[in-house]
């Protein structure tokens, strides 16, 4: 009986040991086109689209008499590769360039782009996301004028969001970078080494766990038989 638990307890912590040697991170990065700047109601650039290269940036101008000038960015990243994958975490990872603000206070977020139904390319322009990217969605704070603006490197957990896009067959997870009143910055754009990406964690699915195991059979048993 003792050999025989003995053997059970060797088989599980094989197993776990394959589980962890089978996990996969995987790294996802905005493709070159994958990223662009959208305006309304502006006074100083182009209202509509313009490409994003090496940086992605913001700003929301109050200045009369003209009003609400607006521009936010928005980038896509390719997830298609973690179809069918069961993930264990996921992280957005920026570059920031630096904010600030001209107002008393100020504060710029990175959010999670619900696109439902709408047919992804990873080109933003293309994909025509602009008016639905006006709603700025806000989960992840990059910057708080309370807590300054310096550049650096900021990861933010995705991995519901990963998980509803791939739910729903999304083969791009889009974010959308905005700020508040009079505060203008950036994040390194899709063109550079510093682009967004997702870091992904995966474990085999539970359908692969037989064939793992049937594969230590063989090792089960010749360590039994050296017993």
């Amino acid at each position: 009986m003792r050999n025989t638990m003995r053997f059970v307890s060797i088989m599980f912590m094989l197993l776990a040991i394959c589980v962890a040697a089978n996990a996969a991170e995987v790294v996802l990065q905005t493709p070159t086109n994958g990223g662009a700047h959208y305006g309304w109601n502006t006074k100083y650039g182009d209202t509509g689209y313009s490409p994003a290269t090496d940086a992605l940036g913001c700003g929301l101008y109050f200045g009369a008499p003209y009003g609400n000038d607006y521009t936010i960015a928005i980038f896509e990243i390719p997830i298609y590769q973690l179809a069918g994958a069961t993930l264990t975490s996921a992280n957005l990872v920026v570059n920031s360039l630096g904010f600030d603000t001209g107002y008393y206070y100020g504060s710029a977020k990175i959010g999670w782009l619900n696109t439902g139904t709408a047919t992804l390319t990873g080109e933003v322009i293309a994909d025509g996301l602009g008016p639905a990217a006006k709603s700025m969605p806000g989960q992840f704070e990059i910057y708080n004028s309370d807590n300054g603006g310096a550049p650096g490197v900021h990861t933010f957990d995705v991995l519901s969001c990963i998980q509803d896009d791939l739910a729903n067959g999304r083969a791009y997870s889009t974010y959308v970078l905005s700020g508040s009143r009079d505060t203008y910055g950036g994040i390194s754009g899709p063109t550079t080494v510093n682009a967004p990406i997702i870091v992904a964690n995966t474990v085999p699915e539970p359908a692969s766990l037989p064939a793992i195991a049937a594969g230590l059979i063989p090792v089960l048993f010749r360590l039994r038989r050296r017993q």
